[in-house]
């Protein structure tokens, strides 16, 4: 019988142990926060989301060496979209009903976002997008949806606003203004603002080219700018158009004076290396550039980590994990109605709470509602705006606004 009792009791403490091991794993995996992050990690913008993704985990080992969020740990989840809309809804769904993330961050194509925004509302789970400036993503009176960047109205007023203040403040002529972009809905967006702020400011739209994204050659469309003789281009491209525009300007000798593009591809880590010596004058609204001064530790850390400097999508994505942490321990839950009303009373100035400062071009965070062209938006992040960045030597300039840039805007664009 002792031989039988302790044979059992040793057969006991086995199970004990291998219950307890199981208990542990199980606790551990409790004490994680997910967070699903849906961006094209492979296909043709795999560009874009890869480097995305690089601000995503920069601000996830910087907050989880800190110890968490309240002590736990945050655990991204990736969901790659492919860059498709049809797998994207899978992805989402996917990350919401079998790995029952906490919260949502993406996506960078608005096409995507939206129709993550909906199936976040379904399972009531918060979406933040910091990337995908459509604006019609935050008109559709969706509760769990937070926009962290500025709308494409924002964008491209700034662009006018920077074209008007080389007009009044540095004599540039500016009266003549070319659109540049592809058929997606954020090609559509700009068209669609410009056709309503180019009269604003006082500008003629004298050509609106439009390409189908992804084409292998550009040739009539730079020949449409050319001939057109524009004072100023204004731009919308995914990177590999974005690349191709820049060579197609040269071998075409179209070399229009000033060329702003919205972001996007040329503001891209892979567009300046992919267009040396061609691209010098081309400028870029831009939510980031390495020389911010108040960016300037945490972009040191960044580039030595990765090898590039922080561009307006990483430093975006790096924001929005620290808006959601802060939201996860102001909500004290991981509770996705919790987690949302911690968001849309979210306020933040200067600085994260026991994190960095805000290392935008603005210094508060607050999701809001607004009017854009009697059209009611819901959760924007009121404050945000953005800056231009013009490339001069190879390397991304601040050149506006002026009272803050780090150097003078290079006129004409010498491309080259």
């Amino acid at each position: 019988m002792k031989k039988i009792t302790k044979i059992l009791t040793g057969a006991a403490l086995v199970a004990a142990a291998v219950f307890t091991v199981g208990c542990e794993k199980k606790s551990a995996e409790a004490q994680t926060i997910k967070i699903g992050a849906m961006y094209a990690l492979s296909g043709d913008k795999a560009a874009i989301g890869n480097n995305i993704m690089r601000g995503v985990d920069f601000a996830v080992d910087m907050i989880n060496a800190q110890g968490g969020v309240n002590g736990r740990k945050i655990e991204i989840v990736r969901g790659d979209t492919q860059g498709d809309p049809k797998v994207g809804r899978s992805v989402a769904e996917r990350l919401v009903t079998q790995d029952k993330v906490n919260a949502i961050l993406g996506c960078h194509q608005s096409t995507i976002t939206a129709i993550a925004a909906q199936v976040c509302e379904q399972y009531k789970i918060p979406e933040l997008t910091a990337i995908s400036t459509v604006d019609n993503l935050s008109s559709q009176g969706l509760e769990y949806f937070f926009r962290m960047c500025p709308t494409n109205t924002d964008y491209v007023e700034d662009q006018y606003l920077y074209l008007k203040d080389l007009e009044d403040k540095k004599g540039v002529p500016m009266k003549n203004i070319a659109i540049f972009a592809d058929n997606s809905n954020i090609g559509q967006e700009l068209i669609r603002c410009s056709r309503i702020l180019a009269p604003k400011y006082g500008f003629n739209i004298v050509a609106e080219v439009q390409y189908s994204s992804g084409t292998t050659d550009l040739t009539s469309e730079v020949l449409k700018i050319r001939n057109a003789k524009p004072d100023a281009v204004l731009c919308e491209s995914y990177i590999a158009d974005a690349i191709l525009f820049t060579k197609t300007l040269t071998e075409q000798n179209a070399h229009p004076p000033v060329i702003v593009a919205k972001a996007n591809g040329f503001a891209d880590p892979s567009f300046i290396p992919a267009t040396p010596g061609i691209s010098n004058g081309i400028a870029s609204v831009v939510e980031f550039s390495a020389d911010f001064p108040k960016g300037k530790e945490i972009n040191d850390k960044f580039k030595a980590k990765y090898g590039v400097d922080m561009n307006g999508h990483s430093a975006e994505s790096f924001t929005a994990i620290w808006i959601l942490k802060t939201a996860f321990e102001q909500a004290g839950s991981t509770d996705g109605t919790k987690v949302r009303d911690a968001l849309a009373k979210m306020h933040i100035v200067g600085q994260f709470p026991n994190g960095p400062k805000i290392i935008l071009p603005y210094n508060e965070i607050q999701f809001g509602d607004e009017v854009i062209d009697g059209v009611k938006h819901h959760h924007n992040n009121i404050p945000a705006t953005v800056a231009i960045a013009q490339i001069q030597n190879g390397e991304w300039t601040t050149v506006w606004p002026f009272e803050e840039a780090a150097a003078d805007v290079q006129y004409p664009a010498p491309l080259k």
